[in-house]
């Protein structure tokens, strides 16, 4: 009886403050030395990261444990979930590049493309996905004579990746970020050109002539289809589909830049060479040192996004994990209408994230129930002023099933379904 009183105590919700802290997201190998040049998450809890040289390994619930997944010995360089939930990667050899799918999450792995490409020292890509249904993938391939002289190498593939065409050999350097823009671009930085995009799905692609055409480390786009282009040194934002960009690196003071991400909220994470991170939840016009908690002489090599946190691939540490503001009193972020967001991770073991936002002051009832609708738990009954907030939700109590959480806020009422999986 003790035992179920502690845990129906502990199962109280708790509104998540700001931990400006960088924390390890559990063990991948033995040692946790992993160096990670590729990660990628989703809504839902998984993650999928690369440990250089070792292969790639997985995780369902948010980073907080670590099962290897498969590849072994590969250099994976990039890692991409599909929208339909499939994992595709990149990898290369001295002599081959390679295409891999997991139509399993991650629990098997499939070469769907080998390609020959003897003393190729380079690597690095992306993968996107086109509105047709196609998918795109550009990597990095040295071409020789010297190892310094890289191109680009493009591929399509028009049947769920089984089989790949290459459509474009873009003799620019190294690929450097690729995303689609809203009036369904695809744009692709390079090393030595600048920006080029491309009008038909990655078929071709020709130059993007408002960036000028210096080195591109990366390109994003948040939700709002702002876009980012990386150069050496930081940022750059167009509000208006690159028709114009503004230079918004005034945090780098001449120090280059490694790798950045933007979250579905927009907010930005850039990691510099000197160690650095910096943090902007206004689009980039004020940035925030955010160091704390990484050690020393770890760096990040990949950023992530992934279920409201940001997760990084260091050079010597595995992946660790920051969580994003969300404190109700300093860190409001005025919603522009009610939402009630998918829980992170789901399914979860045992708890797990709900998040929601109201624009206005509302008296908010947030509650849980079981499948056949009894009400388990109240996380939220009194009146909160406009803003971002999320409670945290402890099923340790509970059994294995379905269960749903449901909002309501002036005239605002929304139902959603989480998995509790022991």
């Amino acid at each position: 009886m003790k035992s179920i009183i502690c845990v129906l105590i502990n199962s109280l919700f708790f509104i998540l403050t700001v931990r400006a802290e960088w924390v390890p997201a559990g063990e991948m190998s033995a040692g946790n030395t992993d160096v990670v040049r590729a990660l990628t998450g989703d809504d839902s809890g998984n993650l999928f990261a690369s440990s250089w040289a070792r292969g790639v390994y997985r995780s369902t619930n948010g980073g907080v444990s670590w099962e290897f997944s498969g590849l072994t010995g590969k250099r994976v360089s990039c890692l991409s979930i599909a929208p339909d939930g499939t994992v595709y990667g990149l990898s290369m050899t001295q002599d081959f590049s390679y295409i891999h799918r997991s139509i399993d999450n991650g629990l098997s792995w499939t070469d769907v493309f080998t390609g020959s490409f003897p003393l190729n020292y380079a690597g690095g890509g992306e993968i996107v996905y086109p509105g047709d249904g196609s998918i795109v993938a550009a990597f990095s391939v040295t071409v020789g004579p010297t190892i310094g002289n890289v191109s680009t190498f493009v591929y399509k593939s028009t049947d769920s990746g089984n089989s790949w065409n290459q459509t474009q050999v873009i003799g620019a350097g190294f690929a450097g970020g690729m995303i689609i823009t809203d009036d369904e671009r695809i744009l692709l930085g390079t090393s030595l050109g600048g920006v080029v995009y491309s009008q038909n799905n990655g078929l071709s692609f020709q130059n993007f002539t408002t960036f000028p055409p210096i080195f591109i480390r990366t390109i994003l786009k948040d939700e709002l289809n702002t876009i980012y282009v990386g150069d050496a040194y930081g940022l750059n934002r167009s509000t208006d589909n690159g028709l114009t960009f503004t230079d918004i690196g005034n945090h780098s003071s001449g120090i280059g830049m490694r790798t950045a991400c933007v979250s579905s909220e927009g907010e930005l994470f850039v990691s510099m060479d000197s160690r650095d991170v910096f943090y902007s939840d206004d689009k980039g016009n004020n940035w925030t040192l955010i160091n704390e908690g990484l050690p020393e002489g770890t760096y990040f090599l990949k950023l992530s996004a992934a279920g409201g946190r940001i997760y990084g691939g260091t050079n010597n540490r595995g992946v660790m994990v920051f969580d994003i503001p969300t404190n109700a009193v300093n860190q409001v972020q005025i919603a522009q209408g009610f939402e009630l967001r998918q829980n992170y991770p789901n399914p979860f073991n045992p708890s797990t994230n709900l998040e929601f936002v109201i624009p206005e002051s509302e008296f908010v009832s947030l509650k849980i129930y079981d499948a056949p609708g009894k009400e388990i738990k109240t996380l939220v009954n009194e009146t909160r002023s406009a803003g971002r907030y999320a409670v945290t939700f402890d099923g340790s109590g509970l059994q294995s099933g379905v269960y749903f959480y449901k909002i309501e806020a002036g005239d605002f009422v929304q139902v959603k379904k989480m998995l509790l999986l022991k």
